[in-house]
C-alpha cells in the first residue's frame, strides 16, 4: 500500500499536478489516480514507483515509509 497522502503532499511541494505526473509515467491521468488509490486491485510497479520518487524528489529516507507502509500492510493481513 501506497501512503496517498504523502505523494499528494510532495506533488504540492514540487508543484507537479496529478496530470503532469500522469505523462512523466506516460500512464492516463485516471489510470495513474487509480493506480495510486489502489482502486479496483490496481498497484504501481517497481518501474512506476522508481519515476514517481524521481520525478518528485522524493528523500531516500522517506521512500520506504511511502511505498512500503508497514502500519497500511498489517491493517490487509
Amino acid at each position: 500500500m501506497v501512503k496517498v497522502n504523502e505523494i499528494k503532499a510532495q506533488m504540492r511541494r514540487q508543484g507537479i499536478t496529478q496530470a503532469k505526473l500522469a505523462g512523466i509515467l506516460e500512464l492516463n491521468p485516471s489510470t495513474l489516480n487509480r493506480k495510486i488509490n489502489n482502486i479496483d486491485g490496481e498497484n504501481l510497479t517497481v518501474k512506476e514507483a522508481t519515476k514517481i520518487i524521481a520525478a518528485l524528489q522524493i528523500p531516500n529516507e522517506l521512500i520506504e515509509s511511502i511505498f512500503f507502509a508497514k502500519e497500511l500492510a498489517e491493517t490487509q493481513v
